[in-house]
C-alpha cells in the first residue's frame, strides 16, 4: 500500500515521503479500514514538528483519524462488518491506503453524512462531546466560555453549547473568525488580540442573561 511517511521533523514540504509499506496486520480486537479520507489534527502538526511525546518513532505514518470502508475485522469484533462505512480514531497510521485501529474506536457513518464530513466527527467532535457532554453536563441557560472557538474542537463545542441553549461567549484571534462565530450564533464573540476576554465576559454576562430568551 502507499503511505505518507514522516521521515524527519520540520516543514511539511521536506518532512514527508510517499512510500510503499505492507498492509497492517490486525489483531483479534482490531479492524482494518480502507481509507477514503484522513484528518489533519493538531496532534499531527505537533508530531510533525517533533513536539508530541506520544507520536510513534521515526519513520512513522501520522494521521490521527480516518473515514473509509471496513476491509477486515478481528475474530472478537461484533460492532462492525466488512463493507461498513465508518469513521475511526487511529491514533496515527491514517495517512495511508489502509489503517488499523481498535474496534472500540470505530463507528458507522449514518446515511445522511458523507465520508469527508464524517472524518471531522472522530477526533474533534468526540473530544467536544466528552468534554461538554460527559465530563461537564451543560444545561439550558448555562454561561459557557469557549476559547479558540473557530478551531475544530472549538467549532464542535460551540455547536453543542448552542444546541443545549447555553449563553455562549467565544474567543478567536481575527476579525474574520469573529464574523464566522457571530454567523454561527454565539452570543458574544471576542477577538482576544483586541480585547481582554475576561473583562468582556464580566461586563456583558449579566446583560446577556437578561437578553437571552429561548
Amino acid at each position: 500500500m502507499k503511505a505518507i511517511v514522516l521521515t524527519k521533523t520540520g516543514s511539511p514540504d521536506k518532512a514527508f515521503e510517499i512510500r510503499e509499506l505492507p498492509v497492517p496486520i490486525i489483531c483479534e480486537n482490531d479492524v482494518l479500514v480502507k481509507v477514503a479520507f484522513s484528518g489533519l489534527n493538531f496532534a499531527d502538526v505537533m508530531a510533525r514538528k517533533g513536539m508530541y511525546k506520544a507520536a510513534p518513532p521515526l519513520p512513522s505514518v501520522l494521521g490521527y483519524d480516518v473515514s473509509g470502508t471496513i476491509e477486515a475485522i478481528g475474530k472478537n469484533v461484533t460492532n462492525v462488518a466488512p463493507g461498513d462505512k465508518v469513521f475511526a480514531i487511529t491514533r496515527f497510521g491514517g495517512y495511508a491506503q489502509y489503517a488499523v485501529c481498535n474496534a472500540m474506536a470505530v463507528a458507522k457513518i449514518p446515511a445522511n453524512i458523507d465520508m469527508a464530513s464524517a472524518t471531522a466527527l472522530a477526533t474533534q467532535f468526540t473530544t467536544a462531546w466528552f468534554s461538554a457532554g460527559e465530563m461537564v453536563n451543560l444545561h439550558e441557560g448555562d454561561t459557557v466560555l469557549i476559547h479558540a472557538a473557530a478551531g475544530g474542537v472549538g467549532t464542535a463545542l460551540t455547536q453543542y453549547a448552542l444546541h443545549k441553549k447555553c449563553i455562549v461567549f467565544a474567543t478567536a484571534g481575527s476579525d474574520e473568525k469573529i464574523k464566522m462565530l457571530e454567523k454561527a450564533g454565539v452570543h458574544v464573540a471576542i477577538n482576544y488580540r483586541k480585547e481582554k476576554f475576561e473583562k468582556v465576559v464580566m461586563q456583558k454576562n449579566k446583560w446577556q442573561r437578561d437578553q437571552c430568551h429561548f
